[in-house]
């Protein structure tokens, strides 16, 4: 069993974009481009500590593995990756605790008693243990498809441009179980 203030050391998040040309003006992003990359760390090193677990559902840079890896070095956070459809430069990053293409994240404390999450990259229609109350994250989509069920996107563009923590997201899943979202 771990303890609740785990949960607010557990940041999950997705759709970096990192040295993305356009990002800035596909996505509204309130930056420039030449600012973006250097913004985006300051905003999550302003939540996430060194120590913390980062879980970033794909899209993290369009860059090269060199480039990519120098951003990786600057953000804090032990971080796992789930590949999305950028990913194919980095994906043997040695940045990463892991990498996967989706991966069933277990949790289970006093206030969030057997927490089991499906994070993917990709919005899903049904996931492993749907029915028996697990829930999804994903991202691809940059806030421009709701979840179905007990699935939301995780991505910047959907968050404020910062990543949730553990906390944050079962109190999300929550009101939306209560039927509050």
């Amino acid at each position: 069993m771990r303890t609740d203030e785990e949960a607010k050391h557990i940041f999950l998040t997705g759709d970096l974009h990192f040295l993305h040309p356009k990002i800035v003006s596909i996505c509204n992003r309130p930056t420039t481009i030449e600012e973006h990359d250097e913004w985006l760390i300051n905003r999550f090193n302003s939540v996430v500590g060194k120590k913390d677990e980062l879980y970033i559902l794909g899209d993290v840079s369009m860059g090269n593995l060199e480039k990519t890896d120098k951003l990786l070095d600057r953000l804090h956070g032990k971080k796992f990756l789930i590949l999305g459809n950028h990913d194919n430069s980095i994906k043997n990053s040695t940045r990463f605790v892991h990498t996967a293409q989706i991966h069933n994240f277990n949790f289970n404390s006093e206030s969030y008693p057997n927490v089991h999450l499906v994070l993917c990259h990709y919005p899903m229609l049904s996931w492993d243990r749907k029915i028996f109350g697990s829930c999804h994250l994903y991202g691809h989509v940059h806030g421009r498809l709701a979840g179905v069920g007990l699935s939301f996107d995780i991505g910047v563009d959907a968050n404020d441009y910062l990543p949730l923590t553990l906390e944050q997201v079962m109190d999300k899943f929550t009101k939306m179980s209560l039927g509050l979202m």
